[in-house]
This record gives C-alpha cells, structure tokens and sequence, in this order.
C-alpha cells in the first residue's frame, strides 16, 4: 500500500461515508450505498480510473499501478456498509428510546427498566437528544461528552464483528477461489479497468456503447431537471404487472449494473433466480387467496412473511452445503493452526492463518462477552451469534458466487433466535435482542463482501497484506468520519426533520426495535413451530435440489434460487437479471464463448456508464437541487 493510494483511498472512503447519508436525507437524491458494489464506490473508481488514463498519456510514471487502484476500489467498497446500514440505524436506536417514549408507546414501563445505561446517551436535562432530533439553538455547541461512551462501545462491539468477518474470509479464501474457482463477478468491472491500464477495454467500441447508454439516459433526463415540460426517460419508474390482487406484484425495471454483473454469472444461476421468484409469487397468491398465513411479522421483512422462512432454510443449508464442501480445507488449516503441520502455504493470504483463526475465536469471545453484559443470557447470545455468522457468511457466498448485486438475508437472526426459544426470556433478553438491531437490522453493504472481493485482487496484484491494513484503515476512517459527520448533520438541522424513517420520534427504526419488545411483552408465544416448518421445508428444498444439481450436470436449476425468491431485493432486479441471462443464452447459442467474450466489454460498460450518470446527477443536484433532488435506482 503506497502513500498515495492511502491517501486517495482515504479521500474516496470520506466521500462514500459523508457523501451517502448527505445525498438521501439533504439532497433528496440518490441511495448511492444500497448494493455491494455501489455507485458511491463505483463514481469514484470510475473518476479516478480515466484521471489515471490522462496521466498516462502526459506522464506515464506518474500514473498509478494495478494494485494501487485495486488498493483504493476495495477501501471504498469496505466504507460502504457505514453510513446508512450501520451509522443510521445504530444513530436512531440508541439516540430513541427515552426522547422518543410516549404514554401510548410505554417504552417508561417496559423498556427503560432493562437498558444498560453504558451503551445509551443521555444528559440529566434530556436537552442533548432533543437538540438531536429538533436542532441546536442558537449559541449551543454539539454535547459531544454524552456520546462518546457509548459510541466507543458499540464501534468496539462494531469492529470486533467486522474483523472476525476478516478472519472468516481469510481462511475460506483458498476454498473459494482456488478449489471451487468462484468467479467474483463484481470485480470483473475493476479487473479489467485495471489491467493493463484498462487499454484493452477502453479500446473497445462496445465498451464506450455501454457507456453511453445509461449516461446518455441520465444526462438526457438532466435537460428536463432544468426545462419544465421536456421530456424525461422514467427508465426507473416500475412497470408492474399482476396475475391478480392477491398475488404480488412483478416489477419491471432496468437496472443496468445489474445487468451487467449478472452477464458474468452462470445463466443456470440468473434463470434460477427468475424461475424461482415467479414460484413465490404463484406460492404467495395462492396462500393469501385461501388465506394462509401461519407466520408473525418480523422486523426488517418487507413482504413474503412465510417464504422468508422457507428461504432461510435454504440459506442455511446453503451454508451447511458450502461447509461440507471445504470440509479438507479447513481440516487442514486447523491442523496447520493447532497441530503445527504446515500443509498449507498462507503467505498468499492477507494475515497468516494462525492470526485468523485465533483473531476469530478471541473475537468471537469479546462479542459474546458484549452481548452478555448488555443483558443477554449466554445461550441466547450464542444462538443470535450463530445467525449472524451465518447470515454474513451465507450473504457472502452468494455475492461472490453468484454476482447477486443488491440483497440481504431472509431473515434477522433475532427473529430466528425467538423462532426457537420463544418470546418468554426475560424483559433483559428482549431488549438485548432490540438493541442489536443498531448493527444488525437492515442487513445491506456487509462489510464481509467487501473484505472477500479485497482477497480477490489482493491474490490477483499481489498486495495480500497491504490489503489488510486497506480494509483496516477504511474501517477506522469511514466510522470516525461518518459519526462526526452525520452527529452535525443531525444536530444543525434536526434528525427529525431529515424526511428519513430512520429518524421518525417515536418510531421508525427506534420502534422497529423497542415497539417489538413491547409486542413479546405483551403477547408472548412459545417455539414458533408454524416458522420452524417453513425453515425445514427450505433446508429440505435445497438439499434435493443440491443433489439434482451435483449429480446430473443437464439439471437446469439452481438451489441459489430458493434463497433469493422471496426478497423483496429481488422483487426490483429481477426483471433486469432476466435481460442478463437472455442476452447470455442467446450469444452463447448462436455465438459460442468467443462472442461471449467479445460482448463483455459492452456490459461493463453498462455498469460504468450508469456509474458516471447517477454521479454527475447527485452532483448537479447538490449545486442545483438542493432538497429536491432526483433520484436513482430504487431510492
């Protein structure tokens, strides 16, 4: 890691983490951190990347080399999952339960009696999250002093997670690229800007077709930004169509990264995806037209309450399945760590083994440690813990397999630690559980992805430990800098008057968390065995189609699709992975893998172009549109 690529990942990490929360609850503008390859990170790699093309014909030794631009693209995508998924929600949930209660909430009764105070802030005046929610009068300065404890506790807590993550892909990082040879379709994009100076792909007239595309597309809706009446390309609006008002909607949009990482991808996988999804919806309108529903809402579960279930089952069976696979490897990288049998080279990887394997038990120690003293008891502590890794794990696998841009995993791991034990734990468990929702709630933009595409080029460019202390220094950086920025935002303006759910007094993410303690307390339910049923139906689903699809290579279906059909991530890029696998299918059949190749520039165009477009449209906003922006994707 050079000074310079420090310095430049440093400024794109700053611009991700401020630029983001600036861009949804200031400008009105685009969510430009909402993918694991988003147009935060992808605007400035895409800028930085023709800038270097510019020095390169000027002054060719000052442009920068291969792993420095790979060094700068992975900073910016670790720094993705801070400022909304993280800092938004941990902002609202620890900044709510005392300004927010209510006589009709009873968060006083029922909620205040088990919050550890060491994690909440709060003054003896109540004046610091009023001034948070309403704005600082005038003469006031920000009480930074009653934050600091209890951020200092959660990035702690925050941290910890994200580097037991690191560990995780660095022991499963040779399983993955060298024994199953994943494809890492995200860092296809970045791979071939980056080699060889970009010069074989910027030299192609497919690429700067896929280019202008979408940034023909923006630029033209800019003209109608300014001249009331011109025409504009709602290209993002949805066309919905509907078998009848019982079933779910299928929406169809153009998201054209999408459609471009999904090019790369297995057209098994991207048809699977689709064939599964029209499943659910047939599954979904037909439970709702006979009225069967057996599942209780869970929070962060937008829709097809009961497929979700069905949909973690898979999942986790995914995991189980992905497990079992690399069962010799990681038999070997525990014989290497605990026995001393170096059977394994991990000088290709971004820390020695030994560091990751206990970086990720002493890790996990001080997680459970954490969870316990906020009120937990161990065996709940455990079994949440168990469902985050998984979650993490699995969400990972599936970006890195299968290129899937834009998802999180079925289910919360709370709600599948109350599915087991039953809501009847204790008012100290409840609102452990509700305060995890600060860092486990929204589940987008994990860092666990970023780290794993990190080992990727770090493999490729040969930085494997400069990589480590990139990913380090991004982690750092994006939280200092996100807090302090997003803390003035919120005390100069007012959180309450951002527009944003997060922030709602009262309820938004804050009661998501604490609204459904007061709903366990309230109605209590012992094992959920109705969402059990559907978790075994899918762990049952996708171990016979795991089966049918290791054992007969004509089985058209993957098992993917089980664990993605009912998102509602899906629901917005589904239309779009099906253009993807209709492009491949055809220029595969009536072209072979010679014009497949020769088309791959014009996709990665498609992503590059949109990537410019939504940048220069945040940017245009910013200067022109201040409040009343215009935005992009699905924001």
């Amino acid at each position: 890691m050079t000074l310079r690529s420090a310095i430049l990942g440093i400024i794109v990490v700053m611009a991700v983490v401020t630029g983001a929360p600036f861009s949804i609850w200031m400008v009105r503008s685009s969510e430009i951190t909402w993918s694991y390859f988003p147009t935060s990170a992808g605007f400035c790699f895409v800028v930085i990347f023709l800038a270097n093309a510019l020095v390169r014909r000027w002054r060719e030794r000052w442009m920068l080399q291969p792993g420095e631009l790979a060094t700068i693209v992975i900073m910016g995508l670790a720094a993705t999952g801070i400022p909304t998924f993280i800092v938004g929600t941990l902002l609202a949930i620890i900044s709510s339960p005392y300004y927010g209660a209510t006589p009709e909430n009873d968060w006083a009764g029922n909620i205040h009696p088990y919050l550890p105070e060491w994690i909440f802030p709060h003054d003896n005046s109540g004046d610091a999250m009023r001034w948070f929610y309403e704005g600082l009068p005038k003469g006031q300065t920000i009480p930074f002093d009653v934050w600091i404890g209890p951020l200092f506790w959660m990035l702690s807590l925050i941290l910890t997670v994200y580097f037991v993550c690191f560990c995780m892909v660095v022991v499963f990082r040779r399983q993955w690229a060298v024994h199953e040879r994943l494809v890492f379709p995200l860092m296809e994009m970045p791979r071939l800007l980056i080699d060889d100076g970009g010069r074989p792909i910027v030299r192609s007239k497919g690429f700067w077709l896929g280019v202008a595309i979408p940034l023909g597309m923006i630029l033209f809706n800019l003209i109608g930004s300014f001249y009331i009446g011109f025409p504009k390309l709602e290209f993002t609006q949805a066309v919905t169509l509907q078998f009848s008002r019982d079933f779910p909607a299928i929406s169809l949009m153009l998201y054209f990264p999408v459609i471009g990482f999904m090019y790369l991808v297995s057209t098994s996988v991207s048809f699977s995806i689709v064939f599964f999804y029209l499943l659910a919806v047939v599954q979904e309108g037909v439970t709702n037209r006979i009225g069967y529903d057996v599942t209780r809402p869970d929070a962060f579960v937008w829709g097809m309450q009961s497929l979700s279930w069905q949909a973690w089952g898979g999942f986790v069976a995914m995991v189980v399945v992905s497990l079992w696979m690399g069962r010799r490897h990681l038999g070997e990288v525990m014989r290497q760590v605990f026995r001393g049998q170096q059977t394994i080279d991990d000088s290709e990887e971004m820390v020695s083994y030994r560091t990751a394997v206990y970086g990720f038990l002493i890790g996990l120690v001080y997680i459970l440690g954490w969870l316990w003293k906020s009120g937990m008891d161990l065996h709940i502590a455990v079994l949440f813990i168990f469902g985050v890794l998984v979650a993490y794990y699995g969400v990972t696998r599936l970006v890195v397999q299968a290129g899937v841009y834009f998802l999180g995993p079925p289910v919360g791991a709370q709600a599948f630690t109350l599915a087991i034990t039953g809501t009847s734990i204790g008012g100290r468990n409840l609102v452990a559980l509700g305060i995890t929702y600060a860092w486990f709630g929204d589940v987008q933009s994990l860092f666990m992805p970023a780290a794993a595409h990190g080992a990727r080029l770090a493999e490729i460019y040969r930085i494997r430990r400069s990589m480590a202390w990139a990913l380090g220094l991004a982690a750092v950086v994006g939280f200092i800098t996100c807090l302090y920025f997003v803390l003035s935002l919120c005390y100069q303006y007012g959180a309450g008057n951002f527009g944003s759910w997060y922030f709602v007094a009262g309820g938004g993410a804050g009661g998501m968390a604490y609204d459904g303690v007061i709903r366990h307390f309230n109605e209590p339910w012992p094992t959920d065995w109705n969402k059990l049923s559907y978790f075994g139906i899918g762990i049952v689903s996708y171990a016979v189609l795991a089966v049918l699809q290791y054992r007969f290579h004509w089985w058209p279906l993957h098992p993917i699709g089980i664990t993605l059909a009912p998102l509602w991530m899906t629901r917005l890029i589904v239309f779009s992975i099906f253009l993807a696998w209709l492009c491949k299918s055809s220029i595969m059949r009536y072209g072979g893998i010679s014009a497949y190749r020769d088309a791959r520039p014009f996709f990665m165009g498609l992503i590059a172009g949109y990537f410019l477009g939504v940048g220069v449209s945040y940017l245009v906003d910013v200067f022109w549109f201040m409040g009343e922006g215009h935005p992009y994707f699905h924001g």
